[in-house]
């Protein structure tokens, strides 16, 4: 096994977890740890660590130290003062995170390579063992090292002897391990109240990190999530951030959260913001070619609308659907595009469109009978159920100017009509 250790010198409980679930994302196997006493024995209040078991997914990512950079940039991107050490063992990589050894111990030989020249106040034992271990002359771990273990406990007490073999490799690890929940929250407490809703977007930032660690661990994407602003005396304010396709990158995600709350007045300053995702779908996986740039535009008008519905609302944005109805005036209708972005719509969409002009005039306009008929008849006989029953022939038809026209012979009267155009 090989361990990466994050070491964050001042850290909250509620963060720590947040970004344990985004640690997810790298390993199926992370242990956070803060330190019960609120600091660590270097004096550092606050402190936490964070565990990733990284040698099942080190090749996935590019190798040890291809992944421990990724994750150092994206930590910095997020704000997060870190330090990385990796490790066979999970004390080992602690140590070399505290020592800012950048060099990764692939195996147990190089981690006591590296460990032997390093000075004793880096080990995690208490203070007064590490000043007893200074009184009786040791300068290095490596020193440390060569005492037999028998002799380390008699003197130093049996947790010192036991925290070198973990350190080593000799003993196993006691991590307990993150069990990933069947939903998503993640919440986070300000310091201060904050009145103006734009401050929220850095600590959502953080919350929407941990919710794509959390979807790339189940393998899974959210097309709507919430978010709770809390108040203080009052009932939290509620946003519902929609998407028109299934997503798990925060840098979209982001993007929306971010149109509601820039137009957003707050009614009351927000103590703490909490973030929720219970429903999941599948990932949709968008084909690309070398030839065809319709996958890409299509991702693109799908984000357009995304930002539109955020900014406006969600019935102010429309697309249209067809209906089941014979008649071409009757055959369509308006539906919010979010909602006619689902996966079933999606699917639906799919079909062969028919041979209809996508505009229609309003209310049809009679015409001479055209002079060229480029194909037709198709005979539509419908309605006769809701007292709008109509009885025609269309055709595909040149007009004067040499655009195409959608006309029709009333089956009852034989007059011609005009109902659409193509380009």
């Amino acid at each position: 096994m090989l361990w990466l250790c994050i070491l964050l010198p001042r850290l909250e409980r509620a963060a720590l977890h947040n970004l344990a679930l985004w640690a997810l994302q790298w390993s199926s196997q992370v242990s956070p740890h803060q330190c019960a006493d609120g600091g660590d024995h270097h004096g550092n209040h606050g402190a936490a660590q964070l565990w990733l078991e990284i040698g099942a997914s080190r090749q996935l990512f590019g190798g040890a130290s291809t992944l421990r950079a990724r994750i150092a940039e994206e930590l910095a991107a997020l704000g997060y003062s870190a330090r990385l050490g990796i490790a066979p063992t999970p004390q080992g990589a602690a140590l070399l995170a505290r020592a800012g050894q950048a060099n990764p111990a692939a195996t147990l030989a190089a981690l006591l390579a590296l460990l032997r020249p390093l000075p004793l106040n880096l080990l995690a034992l208490a203070p007064e063992q590490l000043a007893a271990l200074h009184s009786t002359g040791l300068a290095s771990i490596g020193e440390l090292l060569e005492l037999p273990p028998a002799a380390l406990a008699q003197r130093f007490g049996p947790g010192a002897s036991d925290y070198l073999q973990r350190l080593c490799g000799q003993a196993p690890e006691p991590l307990r391990l993150l069990r990933v929940p069947p939903q998503f929250s993640s919440r986070c407490e300000f310091p201060s109240p904050l009145t103006d809703a734009t401050a929220l977007l850095f600590p959502l930032q953080r919350l929407l990190a941990g919710l794509q660690g959390y979807l790339r661990s189940i393998d899974r994407a959210v097309q709507r999530y919430t978010l709770r602003l809390e108040h203080r005396q009052r009932a939290a304010t509620c946003l519902e951030i929609g998407l028109a396709r299934p997503a798990r990158e925060a840098a979209p995600l982001l993007a929306l959260a971010r149109e509601r709350l820039t137009a957003l007045v707050p009614g009351a300053p927000v103590l703490a913001l909490e973030l929720q995702a219970p429903e999941f779908l599948q990932p949709l996986v968008l084909q690309l070619d070398c030839f065809s740039e319709s996958a890409q535009l299509g991702e693109q008008l799908r984000s357009a609308i995304d930002r539109l519905v955020a900014r406006l609302g969600g019935e102010a944005v429309q697309t249209l659907r067809t209906v089941a109805d014979h008649r071409p005036e009757r055959a369509w209708s308006t539906l919010a595009a979010q909602r006619a972005a689902s996966p079933a719509a999606a699917r639906a969409a799919g079909a062969a469109p028919p041979p209809r002009p996508c505009w229609l005039l309003p209310v049809p306009r009679g015409i001479e009978a055209p002079r060229e008929l480029l194909s037709g008849p198709e005979r539509i006989e419908s309605g006769w159920w809701d007292g709008a029953d109509i009885a025609r022939d269309y055709y595909l038809a040149r007009g004067s100017d040499g655009a195409h026209w959608w006309v029709y012979r009333d089956l009852r009267s034989n007059a011609w009509h005009l109902h659409g155009l193509w380009a």
